[in-house]
């Protein structure tokens, strides 16, 4: 059975290897998901790169699916964590954050977490709902609008670089660790 977060109208506009390769994602770089859910973005950042793929989750049901589809799929850089706590310091180019953040109690201690597990260079994509009502989402209280996550970030020492709509549900911004 399908999980919510495999909806095709929700994957068709995340559109993970398509938005995974205007985020950057190269050939040799350590990619970490965040909140990887059922693994939509990491299997295919797994594809994409030679490097070391972290799909992070909290949720024992999530984490069993991803076992499951790494087993099926057969990729071996794959590494499923419980939490972030189990990603290496400066161990990732790349970050994401796929309709997470508005998801935390604690969004400065993740930010701080992003920041160990990057390299000095490295990028934090981070995907949510627009603040508006579209077809799919959380209800708009709990929205977070893309100026607010930006300065949030930009308080926490991340510098944005790029800002770009996934549809009409979805925002990207792209933010450089500095330091």
């Amino acid at each position: 059975m399908k999980h919510k977060l495999e909806n095709p109208e929700r994957v068709a506009r995340l559109n993970p290897p398509d938005t995974l390769r205007r985020i950057g994602l190269g050939g040799g770089d350590g990619f970490c998901d965040i909140g990887a859910g059922t693994g939509i973005f990491a299997f295919v950042a797994a594809e994409m790169t030679s490097n070391t793929v972290y799909a992070v989750e909290i949720f024992d049901d999530m984490l069993e699916r991803l076992q499951s589809e790494r087993a099926k799929r057969g990729l071996d850089n794959v590494i499923i964590a419980k939490g972030t706590s189990n990603v290496p310091c400066a161990s990732c180019r790349i970050a994401l954050l796929c309709t997470v953040l508005h998801e935390l109690s604690d969004a400065d201690a993740m930010i701080d977490e992003v920041k160990r597990i990057l390299k000095p260079d490295g990028l934090l994509a981070v995907i949510e709902f627009h603040k508006k009502q579209t077809p799919l989402g959380p209800p708009l209280v709990r929205r977070l609008d893309a100026a607010h996550v930006a300065g949030m970030l930009t308080d926490c020492g991340m510098a944005l670089t790029e800002r770009f709509d996934l549809g009409e549900n979805f925002y990207c911004l792209i933010f450089k660790r500095e330091g």
